[in-house]
């Protein structure tokens, strides 16, 4: 992309219509001097703590926890449980978390979440991972650009070509977003951005849905 992150959103907008010890033991000395003929002077193994049993990770091992954007005490978003519905309700669900997932990616400027979603038909979910990756590997990171994702509506799956069981209507608010480096030298940016919608198809794998339709719509 020519330019980064939500700046090319805005720029598809205009072109497609609104385009994360052993225990010492305290056993005494031995204070014995002279070792008993025969004898085999005894050890024993200082007793062990019992280790706590981690707690599963509840994100993908890539996903980042942290990073420049994310505000503090903010975790990323979890899989919600209504997405594993089958239904136009778990689609609706699941496009909520996808804009979440790349809300993160802002967050972060690591798209590693949102791209476990992505199915190889969303060229714009992909195009917008692109622009995040090359961001990031410019050593630049974002500030500002965060998603407020609204509940998401049911919306006809046609004309869309790209395989896809439901679509929905996801509308979101971006604050003013801006790319800088180390130095807080600002390289490019945009404002905030209100009510922007998006088309977004899913079609459900046999454990999670993946985004394979995202465009920009009007109201």
């Amino acid at each position: 992309m020519g330019t980064r992150g939500w700046l090319a959103v805005t720029a598809l907008i205009g072109a497609m219509a609104l385009l994360l010890g052993g225990c010492t033991s305290d056993a005494k000395p031995n204070t014995s001097t002279v070792t008993p003929s025969g004898s085999t002077p005894s050890t024993s193994a200082p007793p062990t703590s019992a280790r706590p049993t981690p707690t599963p990770r509840p994100y993908p091992a890539d996903v980042p926890l942290t990073g420049h954007n994310v505000k503090p005490g903010e975790k990323p978003p979890l899989y919600p449980a209504a997405a594993r519905s089958r239904t136009q309700a778990g689609a609706n669900a699941f496009a909520e978390f996808y804009m979440r997932t790349l809300d993160w990616a802002y967050a972060t400027t690591n798209p590693s979440y949102m791209k476990h979603y992505t199915g190889p038909s969303c060229g714009l979910c992909t195009g917008l991972a692109t622009g995040i990756s090359k961001t990031a590997a410019e050593h630049l990171w974002y500030m500002g650009g965060r998603l407020t994702v609204h509940a998401a509506t049911a919306t006809p799956v046609g004309p869309v070509t790209a395989p896809a069981d439901f679509c929905s209507t996801t509308m979101v608010d971006i604050s003013a977003t801006s790319v800088v480096d180390k130095t807080g030298k600002i390289y490019n940016g945009q404002g905030a951005l209100v009510k922007q919608t998006f088309k977004l198809c899913a079609k459900a794998t046999s454990t999670s849905w993946l985004a394979t339709y995202l465009i920009g719509t009007t109201k």
